[in-house]
C-alpha cells in the first residue's frame, strides 16, 4: 500500500512520504519492537546513554527519536566513536634504542610558556641625531684667526677653542661693557651684555673679558659639547658676513635610525614599542632599541610612514647613511612556544616531535602561531612542559609516517567483506542507501527531489571519512556522494534516473559484499532494468522500474560465508540477538 493512501491530498502524500524515507523507522515485529523496549525502560534505565548516529553531539538518558532528524536513538558505545578520528590523524608511537638516538643526534628541549608577539619585518637608514647637534653661524661681519679646526672629522671636546674673530661691532661693545663694570650700573651692564651675546660673544669669552678688564681684539669661540666636526666653511684669516653658517659639530655617541614601516603596519606600531636592529655591512652586530616618535603623516609615492628610533653608538660603527634591518615586536604577551626547528611540515599539516620517555617518541599535530627569532607558537597536542625534539626529529616522523603508511596500505587491501561496521557506523551509512530508496519513490511517484532530503546522505562521508578514510568503503562513499551531489542538482526526470543508477552503482559493492546479509534481513531488494541493466533499490514487494517499462529482474544477495557468518550477524545486531532497537532501511510496498 502506497503512503499516499494514508493522507487527503497529493501534497501531504509528498511530505509524508519524504519524512518517512528519511526518518530511518525501525522495521521489526511489534512485539519484538515493544519488549525489546521495556527491557531498555526497565533494566538498563539509567546505566546506558542514548544517541542519535547522524548527531552524536546528541545524547539522551532513554531511548527514543532524534529531535533533529527524526532518527532512532541508539547506544553510546564508551570507546567507539570518540577515538576514532584521533586514531586515523595520530601517528604511530616508535621506540629508538639509546645508541641509535645517539647516532642520530637527538637533541631534546621543552615546550614553555614565553613572552613574544608578531614580528613586522622592514628596513631603515642611519641619520644624525638632530638633539646632538650644535650650528654656528656669524652673528656680525668679522675676520677669522687662530682658527683650530680644519677640516670634516676632526674631534672637539667641550670647551675646546675652535676660532677666533676680530669684529668692529664687538670692540666698541667690549669698551661700553668695561665703562659699564667701572660705573656699576647694573641695569647697564645687563643691557651690554645682551648686545654681547646678540653679536654671538659666548659666556665664557664674557667672563674673560669681566676678569681682563680690556677688550679682546680677537674673541674665542669655544665647543659646547664633545663631537665631530661634520661642515666647516673657515679659513685662516677668511672674512665672513652676517648670517654665515661657520661650522657644525655632530655628536655621534648616538645616531637615529629612520624606519620606513608600510601602512597597513602602521597602526601596530607606537612609541616604546621593541624593535631588533641588523646590520648588512656589520655582520654579527644587532642592536635592541624603541620607537622614539611615530611620524603624522605617509609618503603619497611609496606608501610607507617613517619610524624613528634612538641607537646607542659608542664605538662610532654606526654610520649616517647606512642600511639597517629592522624587526618589530608586537603585540607582545604570554604563548607556548618551541624552538622553530622542531617544527616539521607534511602535506600542509605541522608536526612535533614529543618525547615519551624510555626512547618513545610520538609525532602530534600542532597548529602554529606568532613566529619570534628562535621560537614559534603553537597550540594543540603538547602542553607547557612537554620534551620534544629539536634535532633529529626528522628521522623520527619519517619511520613513524612510514610505519603508520604500511598499516594504511594493509587496511586498503582489505576486501570489504572483511570491514567491521558497528551498529552506529552502520546506521550512518544506512542513509546513502536512504537516499537512493528516496530517489526511486520520487521517481515512480511523480515528485521532484528535495535537495535538503539528501544532506543526511552527504553527512555520512563526513563522519565516517576519519574512520575509513584508508579502507575499499572510502571509494564507495566518494563515488556515492557524487552520484548525491548530482542528484540534488538534477532538474529532469532523466537526470534523477542517471543519478541513480550512478548511486546504486556505487552501493553495490558495499551491499553485495559488506553486509548482504544485513539487507537482506531488512527486506532491502537490489534490481535491474533487463534492457539497460541499470538497478535500483526498493523495499520488498512488486518490482516497480523507475527506468521504463522494462522488465525488472531481482539480484538475490550472496549467501553468508562460513568464515564471515558471524560477523555479518553482529553485524546486524538484531533485535533477537541484543535487545537494543537498531535503525534500519524504510521504504514502502507498491
Amino acid at each position: 500500500m502506497k503512503i499516499a493512501q494514508f493522507v487527503s491530498s497529493p501534497a501531504s502524500a509528498i511530505l509524508a512520504a519524504v519524512l518517512t524515507l528519511i526518518s530511518l523507522t525501525v522495521l521489526v515485529p511489534a512485539g519484538a519492537q515493544t519488549q525489546s523496549i521495556a527491557k531498555q525502560d526497565g533494566a538498563e534505565k539509567g546505566e546506558v546513554k542514548w544517541t542519535c548516529p547522524m548527531h552524536l553531539h546528541y545524547i539522551a538518558d532513554d531511548f527514543g527519536t532524534c529531535p533533529i532528524c527524526g532518527m532512532d536513538l541508539v547506544k553510546v558505545d564508551p570507546g567507539a566513536s570518540e577515538s576514532a578520528p584521533a586514531d586515523a590523524a595520530q601517528r604511530t608511537t616508535i621506540v629508538i634504542a639509546p645508541e641509535t638516538m645517539q647516532t642520530m643526534g637527538v637533541r631534546i628541549a621543552k615546550a614553555e610558556k614565553s613572552n613574544f608577539g608578531r614580528i613586522i619585518r622592514s628596513y631603515g637608514r642611519i641619520a644624525e641625531n638632530e638633539r646632538l647637534q650644535t650650528e654656528m653661524s656669524a652673528r656680525t661681519e668679522g675676520w677669522i684667526e687662530d682658527l683650530k679646526i680644519r677640516a670634516v672629522g676632526d674631534q672637539v671636546k667641550e670647551g675646546d677653542l675652535l676660532f677666533s674673530m676680530y669684529a668692529p661691532e664687538f670692540i666698541v661693545s667690549q669698551r661700553d661693557y668695561l665703562d659699564a663694570l667701572k660705573g656699576n650700573s647694573r641695569q647697564r651692564i645687563q643691557s651690554i651684555k645682551t648686545r654681547l651675546k646678540a653679536f654671538g660673544m659666548q659666556e665664557r669669552a664674557i667672563e674673560e673679558l669681566e676678569k681682563k678688564r680690556e677688550e679682546l681684539e680677537f674673541v674665542p669661540f669655544y665647543a659646547d659639547r664633545d663631537g665631530t666636526v661634520a661642515m666647516i666653511e673657515l679659513r685662516p684669516g677668511s672674512y665672513v658676513r652676517r648670517g654665515t653658517m661657520l661650522t657644525r659639530i655632530q655628536d655621534y655617541s648616538q645616531v637615529w635610525l629612520m624606519v620606513s614601516v608600510s601602512e597597513k603596519d602602521l597602526t601596530f606600531i607606537e612609541p616604546g614599542t621593541a624593535a631588533r636592529v641588523t646590520f648588512p655591512n656589520i655582520p654579527g652586530r644587532e642592536v635592541y632599541g624603541k620607537v622614539e616618535y611615530v611620524y603624522p603623516t605617509v609618503d603619497a609615492k611609496t606608501r610607507t610612514g617613517q619610524v624613528r628610533l634612538v641607537l646607542e653608538n659608542a664605538d662610532g660603527e654606526l654610520r649616517p647613511g647606512a642600511f639597517a634591518d629592522v624587526a618589530f615586536e608586537v603585540g607582545a604577551e604570554m604563548r607556548l612556544a618551541v624552538p622553530s626547528e622542531a617544527i616539521l611540515n607534511s602535506g600542509g599539516a605541522r608536526y612535533v616531535v614529543a618525547s615519551l620517555g624510555g626512547g618513545r617518541f610520538e609525532p602530534r599535530a600542532v597548529s602554529t602561531g606568532v613566529t619570534s627569532g628562535p621560537w614559534t607558537e603553537i597550540s594543540g597536542e603538547i602542553e607547557a612542559g612537554d620534551d620534544i625534539v629539536v634535532s633529529g626529529q626528522f628521522l623520527i616522523d619519517s619511520e613513524s609516517a612510514l610505519r603508520e603508511s604500511f598499516r594504511k596500505l594493509e587496511r586498503l587491501q582489505l576486501p570489504l567483506s572483511l570491514i567491521k561496521l558497528d551498529a552506529t557506523q552502520l546506521a550512518m551509512f544506512d542513509h546513502m542507501v536512504d537516499a537512493a530508496l528516496y530517489m526511486h519513490e520520487a521517481l515512480i511517484d511523480g515528485y521532484e527531489v528535495e535537495p535538503k532530503f539528501l544532506d543526511p546522505a552527504l553527512e555520512v562521508k563526513t563522519l565516517l571519512w576519519p574512520k575509513f578514510q584508508h579502507t575499499q568503503l572510502a571509494f564507495v562513499m566518494e563515488d556515492a556522494a557524487k552520484a548525491i551531489e548530482k542528484a540534488k542538482a538534477a532538474q529532469t526526470d532523466s537526470e534523477t534516473r542517471a543519478a541513480l543508477a550512478e548511486l546504486v552503482a556505487a552501493l553495490e559493492p558495499w551491499l553485495r559484499e559488506g553486509a548482504p546479509q544485513h539487507y537482506a534481513e531488512k527486506k532491502l531488494l537490489l534490481l535491474h532494468d533487463a534492457e539497460s541493466d541499470r538497478k535500483w533499490l526498493q523495499m520488498a514487494g512488486k518490482p516497480v522500474n523507475p527506468y521504463g517499462d522494462g522488465a525488472a529482474e531481482a539480484m538475490p544477495w550472496p549467501e553468508p560465508r562460513p568464515e564471515t557468518a558471524e560477523s555479518a550477524a553482529a553485524s546486524a545486531a538484531t533485535p533477537a540477538a541484543d535487545p537494543t532497537p537498531q535503525p534500519s532501511i524504510p521504504g514502502h510496498q507498491h
